[in-house]
């Protein structure tokens, strides 16, 4: 499984959409699963493969789990930004939670009849523009505004934010800022501030620039190293400095962790 393509949305799309990314499938007829870390933000996901094709969108993930991915397929993803996903399907974001739902039509467009122009156009960066003209229009899946600007917020800083200093920010008792969170997004202001943190602690790993670990730790907002280390261990069973910490891995025999999406031809 390689990643062979990372875009950049439009910016009239940007205030929703984080980034595109499409996966090349390593070949075989077979499936094998992937293990995922805990993710803040929802995926809509589009996949080719001789067998046919399937679009899911992926709901925010809060804690270790797996996918079940087709060897030979190729996928195309939109990252949408936490709490920014545009309306798709008919169905809460607090359903979404650590799962996902199938999406049979786009503005009226069959995922069959769009999978046939998508595999017609010669690269992802074309596949793009086709996906963006489809977005555009759609309302937010989060109807509450306070809920959507709370979100933004968290993104914008890291996460780095108290849920006291965000309800005040928003004019809202901390009560109310929680239940709002829960009925619009299914998890807490915390938790949701937990993953966003951890997000983008996971993306500074990734691409590195940082002198040492307490340096990191005060960038994303931890108290310490010790706290940066103890929370990424404990959301993802490894330790920030070892190899392969940020890597999708393959896993062999049963998973042990939720399955949050099985491969359907």
């Amino acid at each position: 499984m390689t990643v062979a393509f990372l875009g950049t949305p439009a910016p009239d799309l940007a205030q929703h959409v984080e980034m595109c990314w499409s996966v090349t499938g390593c070949g075989g007829s077979g499936t094998a699963f992937y293990e995922i870390l805990p993710d803040s933000n929802m995926n809509l996901v589009f996949r080719f493969s001789s067998s046919g094709c399937r679009m899911v969108l992926m709901g925010p993930v809060t804690e270790k789990a797996c996918v079940e991915i087709h060897d030979a397929a190729d996928y195309f993803c939109f990252r949408f930004r936490p709490g920014q996903a545009l309306n798709l399907a008919d169905v809460r974001p607090a359903d979404l939670i650590d799962t996902c739902v199938d999406i049979d039509k786009i503005r009226g467009e069959s995922i069959g009849s769009l999978a046939d122009r998508l595999h017609s156009l010669p690269d992802p960066a074309s596949r793009q523009l086709v996906m963006e003209e489809l977005l555009r229009g759609s309302l937010p899946l989060v109807r509450d505004e306070r809920c959507r600007q709370a979100a933004a917020l968290l993104d914008a800083h890291g996460g780095r934010f108290q849920v006291n200093e965000l309800a005040a920010e928003l004019g809202l008792h901390i009560r109310s800022l929680e239940r709002l969170f829960l009925d619009h997004l299914g998890m807490t202001p915390k938790r949701l501030t937990r993953l966003i943190r951890f997000r983008h602690l996971f993306t500074r790993l990734h691409t590195g620039g940082f002198e040492s670990f307490a340096d990191l730790a005060y960038a994303c907002g931890f108290a310490d190293q010790s706290h940066m280390i103890r929370d990424f261990k404990e959301l993802t069973g490894r330790l920030p400095g070892e190899t392969g910490s940020c890597d999708a891995r393959r896993l062999g025999g049963t998973p042990r962790t939720r399955i949050v999406h099985r491969y359907r031809p």
